[in-house]
């Protein structure tokens, strides 16, 4: 499901946003639909160099900030722990 404005959230769906470069981006979603935070973010946003390492959490490329707590995101299981959060993409140096 692409990342569009969502008016409302749908029975066992998880809602939150994503911000990258100032911009929000309101994301619906199913749990475990996605691998990881880290999968669903490369499919949607044009991040480029995001998660380099393909998940393997060794190359730091897929920082995100989850409500204030930095976490690599290809650690992040999409799952309702995610709802109602705010998640900042870090870009370090790329």
């Amino acid at each position: 499901m692409p990342i569009h404005k969502v008016m409302h959230q749908e029975k066992n769906m998880i809602l939150f946003t994503v911000v990258y470069q100032d911009e929000e981006w309101p994301v619906q979603t199913s749990p475990n639909k996605y691998h990881s935070l880290m999968s669903l973010i490369s499919a949607y946003l044009p991040v480029v160099g995001f998660g380099l390492c393909s998940g393997m959490g060794s190359c730091g490329t897929c920082i995100v900030e989850i409500d204030g707590i930095r976490s690599l995101s290809c650690g992040v299981a999409v799952s309702d722990e995610l709802a109602n959060t705010r998640i900042v993409i870090q870009r370090l140096g790329i």
